[in-house]
């Protein structure tokens, strides 16, 4: 069982690695990153809310109910700014430099969330950490102000870093506390957050001249990359811990770099791999040290 929880969490990193580069290829046909990100995640929760878990004849059982306003906060929080702003950041920039940016700035604002407001404290090595990080983006964009260089791209996929470090806090301490589960959590947030999405995009952006592709491409981020992602990652947390999880997560940042290099013919820089490989195994390290430091506390206890 653990194999194939090990198989399918990596298959839902390859799935949503090809998000990335369809998102390049929609807009290149013509859609605006609002409207993508909206409609993407309206039928992407309609498919999610739609899907009843298998019970046979047994009674369902009563989910946690969330309270309109932290339904409207997490919606807002969780896709209007974390994947809005992070569709607008990717518009600007290449596939890999959205991924790095993106997995840079989660990891700084989680820390950041994490010691503002459960009081966590980070550990010297855990800085030193974080300088090696935001290193690793210096190193790939050096020298800055060249072509390459979108500081628009950079400064809204900062902003989808914030909204995605608030909303995470949000869910771990419900989930922690048991008021609500993952469909819970994800369905309808999602969902308020499309239509907030939608409701700002369709008056600013319009709605975009459907082709054959775009539609495939919408196809596959709501029911592929969306819907059937999340059951498949989900699926695979009944075997997996959260280090494991975090660290089939990170190969994304990999698949994301060669997806670009296959599809659009990319070319990387021998500095540029130098940074890609520092900020993967600079994440990756911090689960690992993040795994040891828990095993300490536990022993200790």
């Amino acid at each position: 069982m653990k194999k194939k929880a090990v198989a399918l969490a990596i298959l839902t990193t390859v799935l949503w690695s090809g998000s990335y580069i369809l998102n390049k290829i929609a807009f290149a046909e013509g859609i605006r990153p609002l409207t993508l990100s909206g409609l993407r995640y309206l039928l992407a929760a309609l498919l999610l809310l739609g899907i009843r878990p298998r019970g046979g004849n047994k009674p369902a059982r009563a989910e946690p109910r969330l309270s309109p306003w932290l339904l409207l906060t997490l919606g807002l929080l969780g896709y209007a700014v974390a994947q809005g702003f992070q569709y607008i950041g990717q518009s600007y920039l290449t596939p890999i430099q959205s991924s790095l940016c993106l997995s840079v700035g989660n990891t700084l604002c989680v820390i950041l969330a994490d010691r503002l407001w459960l009081r966590e404290n980070q550990r010297v090595s855990d800085m030193m950490r974080l300088f090696l990080l935001v290193g690793g983006i210096a190193l790939y964009y050096f020298p800055w102000g060249g072509e390459s260089f979108s500081g628009a791209g950079v400064l809204w996929m900062g902003l989808s870093s914030v909204g995605y470090a608030v909303h995470m806090t949000f869910n771990r301490r419900l989930r922690a506390q048991g008021k609500a589960d993952a469909r819970t959590l994800t369905g309808l947030p999602m969902l308020v957050g499309a239509v907030a999405l939608l409701a700002v995009a369709l008056p600013t952006e319009g709605l975009p001249v459907f082709s054959w592709r775009l539609v495939l491409i919408l196809v596959y981020l709501a029911g592929i990359s969306g819907a059937l992602g999340f059951w498949l990652w989900t699926y695979s947390q009944a075997e997996l811990t959260a280090f494991e999880s975090s660290g089939i997560n990170n190969l994304m940042l990999v698949e994301i770099a060669l997806l670009d290099w296959l599809v659009f013919g990319r070319t990387f820089s021998a500095l540029q791999l130098v940074a890609i490989a520092l900020v993967f195994g600079t994440i990756l390290s911090m689960q690992v040290g993040k795994r040891k430091s828990r095993t300490q506390e536990t022993e200790t206890q």
